[in-house]
Order: structure tokens, then C-alpha cells, then sequence
């Protein structure tokens, strides 16, 4: 049980660590935007904590419905849909940890063992949670009922969504990319807020936002990634980034302006935090 309280803590460690970080386009203690606050963040980080580190609660699917629904119930805004899907799987993950594996592994398998029933509890989430854009693939659409498992189902979305193309590659982007930019930059810099602005900007420029594509389309998202490269590629060379702070909060105003959101980017994040704290607080090696 103590695998699972530490793992909680850190869950809600990492959402309000990504709400401390300038995130451009996205919402935080800098800045509100998109008809959001961070305390519409703060209240859903603690109430789909419960959902999700419910124990009693046995299959992935079920614990992404149980989260959304108390999150729907708080706050009527989708604000943490993104970070539901990315961190369930990482919760079942410890549930069913041993010790003799390590995490990326034992997500895999926890993804490979992925049902149908997953996918049905995860379309009734997302047709919930009211996301727009999300899960209209051929004949496999969130408003009909699933015929393929919950990973068939996230690699056919994968190409257009990037919170999909993490159980279609087993989260490619956070333990081959973003884990490393995160331990580089907190030990450069020291202070995680920073560290977590550079997994931000870093994913940004590296992978135009799917949220921004289902929004406004793929030239648009690349535009957007194009455009917020050189600063960002100038504050990841950078001794001080808290110097680039006004731009960072002028570039936040500019993309809200144009209701230009990174949210899966945000998402993204926030799983990457996670994952990192369970990481430094040796959480796997202790027993549930």
C-alpha cells in the first residue's frame, strides 16, 4: 500500500509541478486561458487521484472512467482528459509491479493485455469527457460500440494523436526523449518548474501538438511548433532561462489570442513528471 500512497503523492506532485512551469498556449499559475484556471486543474489532480489509485478498481479501462467521471462531476471542463489516458496505464503498471522488471516493461505488458472492455469503459471516458476530435477512426468510432482492444483501437489514432502514439509505442516520447531532458535540465538549472518547461518546449518543437492539429489542422500545428523554435532553442542553451520569462509569458498571450492550446503537449508533461518522481523516490523498489 505504501507503493501506491507514494505513487498517489507524486501524481499530484507532477500536475501541480507542470502548472508552475511557463507553458505556452497552455494553462498554469502564469497565466489562465481557454476559459481555464489552475485551480480547475488543481481540483481535478486531486479528485481523479482517487479514482486512479483506487485499488480496488482491477482493469485500465475502468480506472480512465472512474477518473473522468469524478473530474466530469468537479469540473465541467475536459481539463485533464489527456493526463487520465497517459497515467493509467502507468498506475496498473505498479499495481501489478513484482520488482524483477522495470517500469517500461512492465507498461508494455499492461498495454499488451489491453480488451476490448478496455476500450468500451475508455470511449464512454472520452465521449464523456466531450473531446472533440478525438476517436473518429474509419469504422472504429468512440460514439459506436468497440469491436478491437483498447491498443488496436490507439494505434489506428497514433498517426494524428499523440497521447494514442504512446500505448502504440509503448510512451516512446517519455522514456526515450523526455525523461533524459528532464534529469538534464533539473541538474543544470536546479528547479523543476524550469526542467518541466523544457520537457515542454523540447516535445513542442520536436512534435507538432496534436490537440492544436484536431483544432486547426496539421499546417497549423507545424506553423505553431515552427514559430516558438528559436526562442525555445535559445532557452535550452541557456545558463539562466528565467531571463526568457517575459517572452515566454508574451508568446503565451500571443497563442491564447488565437485560442491555440498544446494541451496534449501539457499531457505529455505531466505523465513525463510523473514518471520522473516515481523515478527519483525509488517508489518500484517497494513493496505494495
Amino acid at each position: 500500500m505504501s507503493l501506491i500512497l507514494d505513487a498517489k503523492k507524486a501524481y499530484i506532485e507532477a500536475c501541480l509541478l507542470e502548472l508552475s512551469a511557463l507553458k505556452p498556449g497552455n494553462v498554469g499559475y502564469h497565466s489562465e486561458g481557454h476559459g481555464m484556471t489552475a485551480k480547475h486543474f488543481e481540483v481535478s489532480a486531486e479528485v481523479s487521484s482517487n479514482a486512479l489509485f483506487d485499488m480496488g478498481i482491477n482493469t485500465i479501462g475502468e480506472r480512465i472512467l472512474e477518473a473522468v467521471k469524478v473530474t466530469h462531476q468537479a469540473i465541467a471542463d475536459n481539463t485533464n482528459l489527456g493526463i487520465i489516458l497517459l497515467t493509467a496505464p502507468v498506475v496498473q503498471a505498479l499495481r501489478c509491479a513484482t520488482g524483477d522488471t522495470d517500469l517500461r516493461t512492465t507498461i508494455g505488458r499492461q498495454l499488451e493485455q489491453l480488451t476490448v472492455a478496455d476500450a468500451r469503459h475508455t470511449y464512454a471516458a472520452i465521449r464523456l469527457a466531450q473531446a472533440g476530435g478525438m476517436g473518429e477512426v474509419a469504422q472504429h468510432d468512440v460514439q459506436q460500440e468497440p469491436s478491437i482492444t483498447l491498443r488496436q483501437a490507439m494505434a489506428l489514432s497514433a498517426e494524428y494523436d499523440r497521447v494514442a502514439y504512446q500505448y502504440h509505442t509503448n510512451y516512446e516520447d517519455i522514456f526515450d526523449h523526455n525523461l533524459a531532458i528532464y534529469q538534464h535540465y533539473l541538474t543544470l538549472w536546479e528547479n523543476e518548474a524550469w526542467a518541466a518547461t523544457a520537457v515542454y518546449l523540447s516535445q513542442l518543437i520536436r512534435q507538432p501538438d496534436t490537440l492544436i492539429i484536431r483544432k486547426h489542422g496539421v499546417l497549423k500545428a507545424k506553423q505553431i511548433s515552427d514559430m516558438i523554435a528559436p526562442l525555445a532553442e535559445q532557452i535550452l542553451v541557456a545558463e539562466e532561462p528565467i531571463a526568457y520569462g517575459d517572452q515566454l509569458l508574451a508568446l503565451d498571450s500571443e497563442l491564447k489570442a488565437s485560442a491555440i492550446n498544446p494541451g496534449t503537449t501539457a499531457d505529455i508533461t505531466v505523465t513525463t513528471l510523473f514518471i520522473a518522481k516515481i523515478s527519483q523516490a525509488s517508489i518500484l523498489g517497494q513493496s505494495t
